[in-house]
């Protein structure tokens, strides 16, 4: 007797896409957003991204690791001065995207909630990364930026 065997993979399970929508700079959402959810997230390196035709852009990224609870973090813009980060979400000025949040209902009653209160604040959108055009890509492009700025630091004293 054949086995069948099922293929349904979440590619993107554990992660959570926020599309926010602000008239503010990067800086002063960064700052309402810890103040008001208590997270501490911090500006890194600008992430880039290199298109088709081998134009790079620049987006602002930042970070918060929560080492308790193993949880991960990262607002990034959707803006730079050569175009958008998602072409397809241009209404969207930043996306939030959080790895491996263990708290479920937490997510929808209390992050979207807050987020959405902040003076400046237009919208908060729950996005399906199933459904955006390139996000393994984006995902894949943020832990390659992780990893760059975070876990391996680059040494600025080496050894002579």
């Amino acid at each position: 007797m054949a086995k069948i065997l099922s293929s349904n993979i979440d590619y993107f399970e554990g992660y959570k896409l926020l599309g926010i929508a602000s008239q503010l700079k990067d800086y002063s959402l960064v700052f309402f957003i810890n103040q008001n959810l208590e997270f501490n997230l911090k500006k890194f390196e600008n992430m880039n991204i290199v298109d088709n035709e081998e134009n790079t852009a620049a987006f602002s990224w930042y970070y918060y690791n929560d080492e308790h609870i193993q949880y991960k973090i990262y607002l990034i813009s959707n803006s730079s001065s050569s175009g958008k980060l998602f072409p397809s979400e241009k209404e969207m000025d930043y996306f939030m995207l959080l790895k491996d949040y263990p708290y479920e209902e937490d997510y929808d009653s209390r992050i979207i909630p807050e987020i959405r209160k902040i003076q400046n604040v237009l919208a908060v959108f729950n996005f399906d990364l199933n459904k955006i055009k390139n996000a393994d890509l984006f995902i894949e492009n943020v832990e390659l930026h992780e990893i760059k700025n975070i876990k391996r630091p680059e040494n600025k004293f080496k050894r002579l």
